[in-house]
Order: C-alpha cells, then sequence, then structure tokens
C-alpha cells in the first residue's frame, strides 16, 4: 500500500475514499500520526491508501476533489 493523499479532516478523507470506491479502486484510511499528545486539533486527519498498481488511476480522480 503507498499513500496518495493525507487529509486534515476525517470528512475530506471519508468523500475521497468513496470516490476511489465508486471508481472500483480499493482504499484504506490510516490516521495521521503526529508527534506529541493527542489532542483534538492533532487527531483528526487521515492518510489515504491504495495498492501501488492503482496509485496511477487513483490520483487523477482526488485530483478533481479539493478538499473543503
Amino acid at each position: 500500500m503507498v499513500e496518495i493523499a493525507r487529509y486534515g479532516r476525517r470528512a475530506d478523507a471519508e468523500l475521497a475514499r468513496a470516490l476511489l470506491a465508486a471508481a472500483g479502486i480499493p482504499c484504506i484510511l490510516s490516521p495521521e500520526r503526529r508527534p506529541g499528545p493527542v489532542t483534538a486539533e492533532a487527531s483528526r486527519g487521515a492518510l489515504l491508501l491504495v495498492a501501488e498498481a492503482d496509485a496511477d488511476d487513483a490520483l487523477p480522480i482526488l485530483g478533481h476533489h479539493e478538499p473543503g
């Protein structure tokens, strides 16, 4: 699995995951880990991961999605 996007808000990551799923590209979300204590400000991001073979197909789809 390779990271293809990083989102500061979980809702943006969920939308991106849904876009990829609709295109038939399997993906997973992983919590973004930041150094230091876990606070509300530091704990809501997510990484979007896809199989390396799917990365070239996934990136153009995400290129049309601008996080809110």
